[in-house]
């Protein structure tokens, strides 16, 4: 229960967390760093995180040794000509709730194999313990960053955009130029096509399962009442009051939001992705949709481009969407 460098960063079945690096390929980027959040979905109740503790996002006992990456963490400069040289950071996503639990004690959960497991949910330790891992691989020296994730790192990247902003400037980091680029990481606070708030509800299961509220958004937890901090854990509340230049790239109509959150359903104690009722080819291919259907698409896009227009934050100098 140690953690990387005694933090207490561990991911969900104990086993140490980590990062994957790649220094800068040339002194003039020495400088430049990209932080990259994985991403990959979320645990909602005691026995999926059993089962994602099996696997490579709930554990580092399987993950290899080094990794290669593509897109905008690519190190080939044809693919990826803006930061093919820049330090590199992919780090790897074990805790279950986009970096943001901090449960004291673990969780003992008795699984499918009879056994009696702890699961911890650590998931603001392991961002501290990679930040001061990263302090003396030139962190420290940093002018340049770019903070980005995909998916359910996409939205650790909203989360966390203001701490890690924060958490360099304390370390003294000469910082020239501080971004924020989530990918697909703008889940929103919505119904399903029934009009029940199954992704919502499921959501605020896990915050409370990972004691994640402490690791949300200060600026977000400040103007929220109580009751309402665990709506901090989505994009559209924790997007207002971002305060570091961010840049939202997202599909209005993005697979997972349509499949999991407007076609979902709960048949028992578990979000269905594409489990409503005459939904199951229409989420997964728009044109096998119904005109009804069509219709709601089309108004989920519009709810969609409402909730990000809205805000202060998009149109704030130096900020924007694609």
């Amino acid at each position: 229960d140690k953690g990387v460098h005694g933090m207490g960063a561990v991911c969900l079945d104990g086993s140490d967390a980590g990062f994957y690096f790649q220094q800068a390929t040339i002194p003039s980027h020495s400088r430049d760093w990209q932080l990259y959040f994985e991403g990959g979905g979320w645990c909602y109740d005691e026995m999926d995180c059993w089962n994602r503790s099996l696997t490579n996002l709930g554990s580092t006992k399987q993950r290899p040794k080094t990794q290669i990456l593509g897109g905008v963490m690519s190190a080939d400069c044809n693919v990826n000509p803006d930061f093919c040289n820049f330090n590199r950071v992919f780090m790897i996503y074990c805790d279950g709730d986009s970096f943001s639990g901090d449960r004291e004690l673990p969780l003992v959960v008795t699984g499918l194999d009879g056994l009696d497991k702890p699961l911890y949910f650590r998931g603001r330790r392991i961002l501290d313990a990679v930040l001061e891992s990263l302090l003396v691989l030139g962190l420290r020296e940093a002018e340049n960053v770019m903070l980005t994730g995909c998916s359910s790192g996409g939205l650790a990247s909203f989360l966390h955009a203001d701490y890690v902003h924060g958490w360099l400037s304390v370390v003294g980091s000469p910082l020239k130029r501080f971004g924020v680029v989530p990918f697909s990481g703008f889940f929103l606070f919505h119904n399903n096509v029934e009009g029940r708030p199954i992704y919502p509800m499921e959501i605020r299961r896990t915050i409370e399962l990972a004691n994640s509220t402490s690791g949300l958004s200060r600026g977000c937890l400040a103007a929220m009442a109580d009751n309402d901090h665990w709506k901090c854990h989505f994009a559209e509340y924790a997007y207002s009051y971002v305060q570091a230049p961010i840049f939202v790239l997202n599909s209005a109509l993005d697979s997972w939001s349509i499949q999991c959150i407007l076609a979902a359903e709960l048949p028992s104690s578990f979000l269905r992705c594409s489990a409503a009722l005459g939904w199951a080819e229409c989420s997964w291919n728009p044109e096998k949709c119904n005109t009804t259907q069509i219709d709601m698409l089309n108004t989920w896009i519009t709810d969609f481009e409402s909730v990000i227009n809205i805000s202060d934050t998009y149109s704030k100098a130096g900020n924007g969407a694609f």
